[in-house]
């Protein structure tokens, strides 16, 4: 395997990268020395291909549901007459036969090819005819020991929902693929529009076969001009904000780079985790974020996405930083602090009638959700709470915000929603260290008026009145309560 790595990077690569190997599987993960690397956004593409590219063999992945009738796949794959890996997206119908699906796979390739010798024609001014793409031969074979003429060929009439099985072969010409059904992967990687130096900063991640949580992150810095002369946010003998020291193997990594040919005065790695903090060194630059999906056995196909806009200035001196100060030390054993806040849900905020009427002081940029999301979780988690109770939270921002952020710093956290079809509501989040969850009950004020007989004085008051009946019944407010047990030591 070292000998494989020697002939990428004509380095030692095992000094520059740590690999973990389970099974017949090799995940190659990226080591924080990485910090000191520029590479441009479409080679740090390529990097991860190239990841995900050396391993023990390269890796065909193939997503496939009980409850959807196609199967999708997806590899990286260089044809002889190209320079460049291509990545080969494709979705089929479960009742279509395996000989129809490596057809298409190869008419893909054909396209591939085509299109990159008529742009490689462009670009070189070259008035030689394009070759054309040799014809390809795709098979399929069940895995065994052994070179592909031991292996069992699946019969091409063979439908496609039980022809792709996890550890089979796909040859493509003389390139094996190892096929490997339902790994972890990166449905969506977004960056927010809105990034503001010295606030916490992480990606919308949506995941499947896995926790996103259990990702590898890779933060990258794009620097203005290869001659600009900036202060590097990290260097040789610093330590990152993860507590990593970055002092040793830069000149092997930097050789590692130059030889892969990935290596330019684009983009710097800067940290590594879910989760990142700018700083002002970052301003007015663009960053990256490279994710490796990966599970306890396996890993999936690497994506990358870059912030929208640069990472700009706070807004200065907030309130709550002062309110901070009375909040630095947790609370001692046997006792606890609880903290409320109504964080105006998103679906109220973002609408014409709310920046027209309810908030007409507040400017537009204030009211976006990417930019008040960092402003009330700094503020949330800068008070040292063991019991958080928020108001007006969105689901998809309690998914995707406040559960991940909270988890990092030990919480876990229950969520309400409000009948009917409203998507928000209450959320409740407790320190683990403290706490332990027992029960949740949701009480919803519509059915607790019409069905507690408790209530039956309240329903006969507002019977009278038709309009105000209807208008309390239509309530969708709930109560959440929570059970919690306090942990002894």
């Amino acid at each position: 395997m070292q000998q494989i790595f020697r002939q990428l990077t004509c380095v030692q690569f095992h000094t520059c990268i740590s690999m973990c190997k389970s099974k017949s599987m090799v995940f190659v993960y990226v080591s924080p020395i990485f910090r000191n690397c520029r590479i441009s956004l479409f080679q740090l593409r390529k990097l991860c291909s190239s990841l995900t590219m050396a391993q023990s063999q390269p890796q065909l992945f193939v997503k496939s549901l009980e409850t959807d009738d196609h199967i999708y796949m997806s590899f990286m794959y260089k044809p002889d007459q190209l320079d460049t890996y291509r990545a080969f997206s494709l979705q089929r119908k479960k009742a279509e036969t395996l000989h129809a699906t490596l057809g298409r796979i190869s008419a893909n390739i054909s396209k591939a090819v085509e299109k990159g010798m008529k742009r490689k024609k462009k670009t070189s001014g070259a008035s030689n005819s394009i070759s054309c793409c040799t014809e390809l031969t795709i098979k399929l074979f069940a895995n065994a020991n052994g070179p592909l003429r031991n292996m069992t060929e699946i019969d091409e009439n063979t439908l496609n929902i039980d022809a792709w099985k996890d550890g089979y072969i796909l040859s493509i010409g003389d390139v094996v693929f190892n096929v490997q059904v339902n790994t972890p992967t990166v449905k969506t990687l977004k960056l927010p529009t809105n990034i503001m130096a010295g606030f916490p900063l992480y990606p919308r991640c949506e995941a499947e076969f896995s926790h996103f949580l259990d990702f590898k992150f890779f933060w990258f810095l794009q620097e203005k001009s290869s001659k600009s002369k900036t202060k590097p946010l990290f260097n040789d003998d610093s330590q990152s904000n993860v507590g990593i020291s970055l002092s040793g193997k830069t000149k092997e990594l930097l050789d590692m780079c130059y030889s892969l040919g990935i290596l330019n005065e684009s983009w710097r790695l800067i940290d590594c985790g879910w989760c990142t903090l700018p700083s002002n060194s970052a301003i007015g630059y663009n960053l990256a974020l490279a994710c490796i999906p990966i599970n306890e056995e396996r890993t999936g196909m690497p994506l990358v996405a870059e912030s929208p806009n640069p990472v700009s200035a706070g807004p200065g001196l907030c309130p709550f930083e002062e309110r901070h100060l009375s909040t630095i030390k947790m609370t001692t054993p046997g006792y606890f602090r609880v903290v409320s806040y109504n964080i105006l849900a998103d679906l109220y905020a973002n609408s014409d009638f709310t920046r027209e009427h309810l908030f007409p002081y507040c400017p537009a940029y204030a009211l976006d959700i990417d930019y008040r999301k960092q402003l009330f979780l700094k503020e949330i988690m800068g008070y040292n709470a063991d019991v958080i109770c928020l108001q007006e939270v969105d689901k998809k921002v309690f998914e995707f915000d406040l559960l991940p952020c909270l988890k990092q710093c030990k919480f876990e956290g229950v969520f309400s929603s409000k009948s009917g079809q409203v998507a928000e509501g209450e959320a409740l989040f407790f320190r683990k260290s403290k706490f332990r969850f027992v029960e949740q009950k949701d009480i919803f004020l519509s059915e607790q008026i019409e069905l507690n007989p408790s209530h039956t004085s309240i329903l006969e008051q507002i019977a009278s009145d038709e309009q105000l009946k209807e208008k309390l019944l239509s309530r969708t407010t709930v109560l959440q309560v929570c059970l919690l047990r306090i942990c002894k030591k």
